[in-house]
C-alpha cells in the first residue's frame, strides 16, 4: 500500500504522540494530526511542532470535514476511561463512538474510503475464559467504555457490507511507556497502572492498588503500539479484521508493585475490570509480522533510576 498523507486523531495523547514520533523516524509521510486538547497535552508533541512533515490542527474531530487527502487515518481519539464511562455516559458515547461514526460519513460523502487503523481494545473481552486470549475469544462487554469500543468494531462490520470500507482493529491490551501519566488531567487515576505507580513512586507517595492485588495484566509497550498501527497501515492486502496487540505474558498489579515501591496501600476493588487480561498474539505475528520488542522489568529499572 503506498501511502504519502495520514491523519492521526487523537495526536497529543498519550498514544497518539508516540505514534507521531516513531512515523517521523521511520517513514516520509505527510502527518495531519487533530486533536482538541480535553485530554491530550500539547506539551506531549512540542518538539514536533517545527518539523516539515507535521502539521497540528487544535480542533475537534467534529469539525473535520474532509480525508480526500489522506490513503490512511490512525484513529486514536477517545476518552479511554472504564469507572468514568459508567457515569459520564452521554460524553464516552459521543467521543468513542460517534467520532468514528463522523468519519465514516465523511468517508461515504466523499466516496473516499482510506484505510482506517482503529485503537480498539481489550476491554471488550471482560474476564476471558481462553487463556491467553485469541481474537475469536466471546465478547463480554463489562463497562460502557468496552461496550462503545466493540461498537464501534461492529458498525465497521456492519457497514462494509454495503460500502467499500478499508479498516484494521487493533485491540490494544495495557499500553504503559512515556507520557502515559498527564498530572493535570482530572482523570488521570484511571490512566496506565504503571505511568500511576511510577509517577507516585517519584513523589514517595504510597502506591493504592485496587483489591488485593491478584488482578493479572498483560502490559504492552508505546513503542510496540506504534509499530503495530505502522504494519496494519502498509499491510498490502484489505484486511478488514481485529487484531490482538499485547506482550502476550501476564503480571499481577501486586507484583508489579513491588517492582516499583515497597510502599503499598491497598483500596476497593473497582467494578468493571477484568481479572486478567493476557493476548495470545498468533494473528498479529503471522499476517501482520508483528512481535512485541519491549521488556516491562527493564522499562521500570530504568524509569526508577
Amino acid at each position: 500500500m503506498k501511502i504519502k498523507n495520514v491523519l492521526i486523531t487523537g495526536v497529543a495523547g498519550f498514544i497518539g504522540s508516540n505514534l507521531l514520533d516513531f512515523l517521523l523516524e521511520t517513514t516520509d509521510w505527510q502527518i495531519t494530526g487533530i486533536d482538541d486538547l480535553s485530554t491530550g497535552n500539547k506539551k506531549n508533541i512540542e518538539l514536533q511542532l517545527g518539523h516539515n512533515q507535521f502539521e497540528f490542527v487544535e480542533d475537534t474531530l467534529f469539525n473535520l470535514k474532509s480525508l480526500k487527502k489522506y490513503e490512511c487515518v490512525f484513529h486514536l481519539a477517545a476518552l479511554p476511561r472504564i469507572q468514568p464511562s459508567f457515569e459520564l455516559i452521554n460524553e464516552h458515547i459521543h467521543a468513542n463512538l460517534m467520532s468514528s461514526m463522523h468519519l465514516i460519513e465523511i468517508m461515504i460523502a466523499e466516496n473516499h474510503f482510506p484505510r482506517i487503523v482503529n485503537s480498539s481494545s481489550s476491554a471488550i473481552y471482560g474476564t476471558p475464559k481462553i487463556i491467553p486470549t485469541p481474537e475469536n475469544e466471546r465478547i463480554e462487554c463489562l463497562s460502557p467504555y468496552a461496550f462503545q469500543k466493540y461498537e464501534v468494531e461492529k458498525y465497521f462490520e456492519m457497514l462494509a457490507t454495503r460500502y467499500p470500507l478499508d479498516f484494521v482493529h487493533l485491540r490494544y491490551f495495557n499500553p504503559y511507556g512515556p507520557r502515559s501519566f498527564n498530572p493535570d488531567n482530572k482523570f488521570n487515576a484511571y490512566s496506565s497502572v504503571i505511568g500511576i505507580f511510577l509517577d507516585r513512586a517519584k513523589n514517595n507517595q504510597p502506591l493504592l492498588i485496587t483489591g488485593d492485588g491478584s488482578q493479572k495484566r498483560d502490559f504492552i509497550h508505546v513503542r510496540d503500539l506504534a509499530r503495530a498501527n505502522y504494519m496494519a497501515a502498509i499491510h498490502a492486502e484489505k484486511l478488514n479484521t481485529a487484531f490482538n496487540i499485547g506482550h502476550s505474558n501476564t503480571m499481577s498489579v501486586l507484583d508489579l508493585a513491588k517492582l516499583i515501591s515497597d510502599k503499598c496501600e491497598f483500596i476497593p476493588k473497582r467494578d468493571g475490570e477484568a481479572e486478567i487480561t493476557f493476548a495470545d498474539v498468533t494473528k498479529a505475528k503471522s499476517i501482520l509480522g508483528w512481535t512485541p520488542k519491549h521488556d516491562l522489568e527493564t522499562f521500570i529499572k530504568e524509569s526508577i533510576k
